[in-house]
């Protein structure tokens, strides 16, 4: 009614103050024009930033009060082939996952069957973590707000053998860092044992809660939640590396990977730019599509609203303020307006999501190589949409990580040292109950090691310390422990820097 009657109120201002059509059509053709401008030089910077960082393909997404205003895509999805990225290729998101993970939550918690602040484990009994108080204590909303206390302790998903059900119940050998509720810690573990819960408590699976309440009413046709899905698309990218000017594409994971092959809550939806308009419009649009609540309004805010505070220096300026992560989501204020927004990365892929909910404005990149460039075009076009004055963001992404890599603390190594044993000595299978199994053998007086399916020659650093020289390991270091007969019982390594280093005990001699 009150829309009607403003529209009734405009006829009539219209009526007796007509304007010239002339004046009219110009003001329509101005900010037209004006638009027409902004997209052209967020193209120019989408070029400019692929040829800096050598992307070879990638794809942007943006939304205005509602509406799609730019979807494209740039460069090549297949290299190889010569196939060119459209705004219908689909590529892997990672984190940016973790938004549709808190809305099927919510989309639950609308239907009573989940509460935010219950235990978890009365909905998952075999819910265990290490610190009995946190077991006892951590709700659906700690998981989806990174503040049970547990470090990131990745490597014990990436390529991993185990099933979901395993991983969840490994939880309870993972040392944390932290107290329940103290600090934000980012967890993918803690994500994907949100989308066990999901599963649990819907009878179903996280995946299908995904695919039924949310790329169905969305029209997300294009969308997937596994690597299957995304290969069987009609488009899909492949992600690369680069080497000497050399693009290689990388193989995606095979079955035995269970977690990164399949359903991941923690970053596995795969998707297009046209798709992540809708989903975008989504959530600008206080959870409805099609004149449907797809969540209610006030869960979609919850995600929106800071939940717990993130590592920030006040000191130190920054085009970006007062961060916070709410429910799947990062939140700041970026160059003094309200922002909403998650980075992905997996598997090569990187992606970018930055909503301006006071604006109604939207902005997706994915790309397949190069992870700066998500953050670089998305600030960008967030700087001229919004009418800033916008920054250089491809030269200040250079001097982060130049910055970043002078930063980096050099390796200690005691020179003139030798292995204490013959290297048939270290051969054998070293086990840890989450981070699963490692095996060392010798061959050729070298050494090995495999562990998740990768393989490396070992180098010997110091004394009984080994470096890895190959693989998503390069660089980490192994050190063997002896009992006191001189017999080696167990390996260690650095896999997560907030904790002591990773036991594994020997449970077979080779």
């Amino acid at each position: 009614m009150k829309r009607l009657r403003a529209i009734g109120l405009l006829l009539v201002f219209l009526t007796l103050f007509p304007l010239p059509a002339a004046e009219l059509l110009g003001a329509q053709n101005s900010t037209s024009g004006q638009l027409d401008a902004s997209l052209q030089k967020i193209r120019a910077v989408v070029e400019t930033s692929m040829k800096t960082w050598g992307t070879p393909g990638l794809a942007v997404g943006i939304v205005k009060d509602g509406q799609v205003i730019f979807v494209e895509g740039f460069g090549k999805r297949d290299v190889e082939k010569n196939l060119p990225v459209t705004a219908k290729t689909r590529f892997i998101l990672g984190s940016t996952t973790k938004a549709f993970t808190t809305m099927a939550m919510g989309i639950l918690v609308d239907d009573g069957k989940l509460d935010w602040d219950k235990p978890v484990i009365q909905y998952i009994p075999q819910f265990k973590l290490m610190n009995e108080y946190a077991t006892l204590h951590a709700t659906p909303r700690d998981l989806a707000t990174h503040r049970t206390g547990l470090p990131r302790h990745d490597m014990v998903w990436a390529d991993s053998p185990f099933s979901l059900e395993e991983l969840v119940e490994s939880l309870q050998y993972l040392e944390p860092s932290r107290d329940l509720r103290t600090a934000f810690q980012y967890n993918n573990l803690m994500y994907i044992a949100a989308g066990y819960l999901v599963g649990r408590v819907s009878g179903s699976s996280w995946e299908e809660v995904v695919r039924e309440r949310i790329f169905k009413p969305l029209g997300m046709a294009d969308s997937g939640c596994t690597v299957p899905e995304l290969m069987g698309a009609a488009e899909f990218s492949y992600a690369y590396t680069k080497e000497k000017e050399k693009l290689t594409a990388l193989p995606f994971p095979p079955p035995t990977d269970k977690l990164m092959y399949g359903a991941r809550a923690s970053g596995s939806v795969n998707t297009t730019v046209e798709d992540m308009c809708k989903w975008m419009i989504l959530n600008l649009n206080k959870g409805a599509a099609g004149g449907k609540q797809v969540i209610a309004r006030a869960n979609l805010l919850q995600m929106h609203t800071p939940q717990i505070p993130t590592p920030w220096r006040p000191a130190e300026k920054s085009e970006s303020m007062y961060p916070s992560y709410g429910l799947g989501w990062m939140i700041d204020s970026y160059r003094d307006h309200y922002r909403v927004h998650h980075g992905g990365a997996t598997m090569g892929f990187f992606s970018y999501v930055s909503l301006f909910p006071l604006e109604n404005l939207g902005i997706v990149v994915q790309v397949n190589l190069g992870a700066a460039v998500p953050m670089i075009i998305t600030n960008y076009a967030s700087d001229v949409l919004l009418g800033l004055e916008p920054l250089d963001w491809n030269k200040k992404a250079q001097d982060q990580m130049k910055a970043a890599a002078a930063a980096s603390p050099r390796e200690q190594r005691v020179e003139g040292t030798k292995p204490g044993h013959r290297l048939e000595d270290y051969a054998g299978l070293y086990n840890h109950p989450a981070y699963g199994m490692l095996e060392v053998e010798a061959a050729a007086d070298k050494l090995k090691v495999s562990f998740h399916g990768q393989s490396s020659p070992l180098e010997h650093w110091h004394y009984e310390t080994f470096r890895i020289i190959e693989s998503d390991l390069r660089g980490r270091r192994l050190t063997f422990q002896t009992n006191l007969r001189g017999e080696i019982v167990s390996v260690s390594a650095p896999l997560e820097p907030a904790v002591k280093e990773i036991v594994f005990q020997r449970v077979q001699k080779k």
